[in-house]
């Protein structure tokens, strides 16, 4: 009798657990660009979609920009923009009708270098609380691309391609049209790699590339790749290559920008 009323005691426990735990204060998800133009004047949506129990009081809503608190909402007051976001968001945005959950996304009104990082979503009420957390990039193309070629010998010639004032830190990549098989790029010899970071955060990236004549038919395309991690953002610029002898260049630039659905 006294072991069957143990029994009863620790299955009510358990299915009161479950229950709490079932219905507790939940993020289901929260959404957060993944990458965002610098200074581009679109705004950006930050999302915390979360669930509540019926008798949840004392509701407090918090985004974190890399552990600082830079917004708060707790019903029925109005939200409050802090630190780093102050006056740079629409306080007026309502994600849902619901007052429970109506003030629960940041909308920023103009991304810039300075709001990039690790986002956290808090919520809490008097009896749970949980987070999720993402981050964003904010990035700036390059205000110059530049393909050169020189530095001829017997046997080699050299391409450089110069970018500047791009952030976060490119990668670069100098190829040449592969026809002769399903390959799309053939990378060159990547013989110089230099980078320096600027006075204002972002980066100047030189890359130079080598290649044996004897491989370069006249009127060869070659190409100079930029693309920024996380985001993208891709910029190529061209260049049809001529022998010495025949001296004859000719430059042109096209860019893709390919955001993150």
């Amino acid at each position: 009798m006294l072991r069957k009323r143990k029994k009863e005691v620790v299955n009510t426990v358990f299915h009161l657990l479950v229950h709490s735990i079932a219905h507790a204060v939940q993020i289901n998800y929260i959404r957060v660009p993944p990458a965002v133009r610098n200074n581009s004047g679109h705004s950006a949506i930050l999302d915390c979609n979360y669930s509540l129990r019926p008798d949840d009081t004392e509701l407090v809503v918090k985004w974190y920009l890399n552990d600082a608190v830079v917004y708060q909402w707790i019903p029925p007051q109005k939200p409050q923009a802090l630190g780093l976001m102050k006056d740079k968001l629409n306080l007026t945005y309502q994600a849902t009708d619901d007052p429970k959950t109506a003030y629960r996304a940041m909308k920023i009104i103009n991304p810039t270098t300075d709001l990039a990082g690790e986002y956290k979503c808090f919520v809490s009420t008097f009896a749970d609380e949980d987070f999720s957390m993402k981050n964003m990039i904010v990035f700036v193309p390059e205000s110059t691309l530049i393909l050169l070629h020189g530095g001829y010998n017997q046997q080699r010639i050299n391409f450089t391609c110069f970018a500047s004032e791009v952030y976060p830190e490119p990668k670069i990549m100098i190829y040449k049209d592969r026809k002769d098989d399903t390959l799309s790029k053939n990378p060159l010899q990547a013989i110089e790699w230099s980078t320096s970071r600027l006075r204002n955060g972002r980066y100047s990236v030189t890359v130079v590339s080598s290649a044996f004549l004897n491989k370069l038919n006249p009127g060869s395309l070659i190409h100079c790749e930029l693309r920024i991690p996380g985001t993208g953002y891709v910029k190529r610029k061209s260049m049809l290559y001529y022998p010495p002898s025949k001296a004859l260049t000719i430059t042109s630039g096209t860019g893709l920008h390919k955001m993150p659905q």
